[in-house]
Formats: structure tokens, sequence, C-alpha cells
């Protein structure tokens, strides 16, 4: 039987952009968030995309679309293996876009679909990506960035307001400030002024998780970021606020569905 294979790859002249291809794979995702905004596609068998508005079966064909810290998980079907690749663009190069195409906006305006359907919108996306994990070529991003002005044009919800709360956008960022160690629910309510269990319903009809959830994603992210830097495994442990490595290689493990020497062995840069 095939291993299963993974590689990351960045380049250093597109900065915005990075991209993960995992190759006959069966492992599992527990749910979590990206702040890029992230899009999927399979290369050969099947996986169960869970998302708020859904559980559906991804196959080749189809672009699975999640917004920046949008709760969501990719698992395969029982006993079976997958190969697919994940594009993650950085969601302030997405915000640029849309605010060329529509009104001045400082935060991405929602999408009108997870699953994305369109023949010739997919087929290009997948050329211009398996040409990018050949090698980097000024065209290929430059067709990158045509593909993404489309994409939103087509699929972008015009006339909805994707306000949030400023008290639950300040705790976001709150939680976004404290990489080394995650405020406890009691901190955050008397912080921001809000009963706990309010605070707790409202943050997660916004964000779709827990704030302790949030601050996990966000640490995970962090760590991901340091590990692509050469960051000793340790030391992304302590700043990244994990009691140590045992605690650090479980919880990001169950979010990428790599051990963090994996995910910083299997980078690749140009």
């Amino acid at each position: 039987m095939n291993e299963t294979k993974t590689i990351l790859i960045c380049y250093e002249q597109a900065p915005f952009l990075q991209i993960r291809q995992t190759l006959q794979s069966e492992r599992a995702y527990e749910a979590h968030a990206h702040a890029a905004l992230s899009i999927g596609f399979m290369l050969e068998g099947k996986t169960c995309f869970q998302t708020p508005e859904g559980e559906f079966l991804l196959e080749h064909g189809a672009l699975a679309i999640i917004p920046p810290h949008i709760q969501h998980a990719c698992n395969p079907i029982a006993q079976t293996r997958r190969s697919y690749i994940m594009v993650y663009l950085d969601a302030n190069f997405c915000t640029r876009i849309q605010a060329k195409q529509f009104q001045e906006t400082t935060t991405l305006l929602p999408l009108t679909t997870p699953l994305v359907f369109h023949k010739a919108l997919f087929e290009e996306f997948e050329r211009i990506i398996t040409a990018l994990i050949k090698g980097f070529s000024p065209l290929h991003v430059k067709a990158l960035e045509a593909w993404v002005e489309s994409f939103f044009w087509l699929y972008t919800k015009q006339g909805v307001s994707q306000y949030k709360d400023n008290t639950l956008q300040d705790m976001a960022h709150f939680l976004e400030s404290r990489l080394d160690e995650t405020p406890s629910l009691f901190e955050l309510s008397k912080r921001f002024g809000l009963n706990p269990y309010v605070l707790t319903r409202h943050f997660k009809q916004t964000y779709g998780c827990t704030p302790k959830h949030y601050a996990m994603d966000v640490r995970i992210e962090h760590a991901k970021q340091l590990l692509h830097d050469g960051t000793p495994l340790a030391l992304c442990a302590q700043y990244c606020g994990f009691v140590d490595q045992s605690h650090f290689h479980r919880f990001f493990k169950r979010r990428t569905a790599l051990t963090p020497k994996e995910y910083q062995a299997n980078f690749t840069q140009s």
C-alpha cells in the first residue's frame, strides 16, 4: 500500500499563497479554522466535507470553499484513502481584490456557497495549482490572481453585510494577541463585561466555535508560521503557550493531520 505523502509549498515571490498536497491519506481532522481563505479539491478518492452549512461528499471536479475563521473538517470515508490539494490565500490579499470589484470593503465579503461545481473554473484552478506545485512562475501567479478575480466576481454574496459585533471582534483580537496563554472564560467575561453564558453563545454564533477553540486555532496557525520559519519544536511549543512538546504535538496533529515535525520537514520554499 502506498504511504501517505504531504508537501507544503510557498514562494517568497508570492507571500499571499501557500499550497498543501497530500497523497494517499486516511488521516482525519478535528474541526478547525484558518486565518486564510482555503480552497481545496480532490485528486482521487472522496472525502467528507463538514461546514456550518452542512455535510457534503467532495469528489474530483468540485471546489471546497472555506472562508477565514470558519470551522470545518475534511475527513476520509471509512477505510479509504484520498489524495487532495488545499490552497491557502491570505485574507488581506483576497479583500483587496474584492474591494476593486465591489464597493470599498475592509473585510472579506461573504461567499455564496461552500461547494463550487463550475467545470471551467475548476479545470483552470487545477491547471494553475498543478503548475505552481512543479515550480514558481510569475505567469502562473498572474494567472492565479486573475482566477481569484473571476471567482470573486461569480461567487461573492453582494448586498450582505459582514458586520460583527464590536465587542466580539475585540474579544477575537484579544485572543489573537495572547498566543502564550489562553484566557479563561471568567477572565474574558470580566474584561468584556458579559455574562459567561451569553458571551459563549454569541461568540459561537459569530465564529462557529467557543473562545477556547478559537484561541487554539490561532495558536496552531502561529505555530505553523514558526515551523515554516525553522523554529525548533520545543520553542514553538513554548512560544504558543503549550505545556510541553507532547501537548503541542497532540493538538497540532488533531488540527492538521500532521505532527509538528512532519509539517516542518515537508515544507519547501523557493
